[in-house]
């Protein structure tokens, strides 16, 4: 590969770790969201069945079948996955920066060696 051809990419992946690093923001906050909503509604649901003197044992189990619960759960575990993805995405573009970085550091080596 020429070293036109690697700045080329090179620029492409800086402009997308940018685009990561601002997609990592607000999937930051959709997370924290998501897990706002879910424990909030837990502890409603929790405090509700306690008042209505529901078992201790049985409460947990009673709060993870509510259907309200289980679907801001389910959000907030997509939340989740899609925050480290995120993260996994943007680790992968710096490592192919790096690669990048060593491969025009060779060709200026060669280069050089001429």
């Amino acid at each position: 590969m020429k070293s036109e051809g690697i700045m080329g990419n090179l620029s492409s992946c800086i402009a997308a770790l940018n685009k990561g690093n601002m997609e990592l923001k607000k999937l930051a906050l959709k997370k924290a969201q998501t897990e706002k909503s879910y424990r909030i509604k837990k502890t409603q649901e929790i405090l509700k069945l306690k008042e209505e003197k529901y078992p201790a044992t049985l409460i947990i189990e009673i709060v993870k079948g509510n259907e309200e619960v289980a679907e801001l759960r389910l959000q907030r575990d997509v939340a989740e996955s899609a925050y480290y993805n995120c993260i996994s995405s943007i680790e992968n573009l710096r490592l192919e920066i790096e690669s990048m970085k060593s491969k025009m550091n060779l060709i200026r080596a060669e280069i050089n060696n001429w």
